[in-house]
């Protein structure tokens, strides 16, 4: 546990570089406050914009795999994304962004 996570305990959250993503970056800074009430909780998290348009890409392959008779793991949190999928559930273009793991 090094300076930055005791940073990130202080809702210190400079080093995070998320300024493409301020709705990510949002949520990400709600799920980690230190007060237990100002914290947001799993309904909230749920209710976002960013995971509930993860959720509708997860839904909309879902009901193609069943459609088109391919393996439904397709839908799986586990399963590979295209590669449009981050632009997808932020709502931005990243032409520009090196994404590669």
């Amino acid at each position: 546990r090094g300076d930055g996570w005791h940073r990130l305990r202080q809702e210190n959250f400079s080093q995070m570089d998320l300024d493409r993503s301020p709705e990510l970056f949002a949520l990400i800074k709600s799920m980690m406050r230190t007060d237990p009430a100002r914290r947001v909780d799993v309904h909230g998290v749920c209710a976002h914009t960013v995971v509930s348009r993860a959720c509708a890409a997860m839904e909309r392959t879902y009901e193609e795999a069943k459609r088109d008779g391919t393996s439904l793991f397709a839908a799986s949190p586990l399963a590979g994304v295209s590669n449009t999928f981050l632009e997808e559930i932020l709502g931005r273009d990243y032409d520009d962004m090196d994404l590669s793991l």
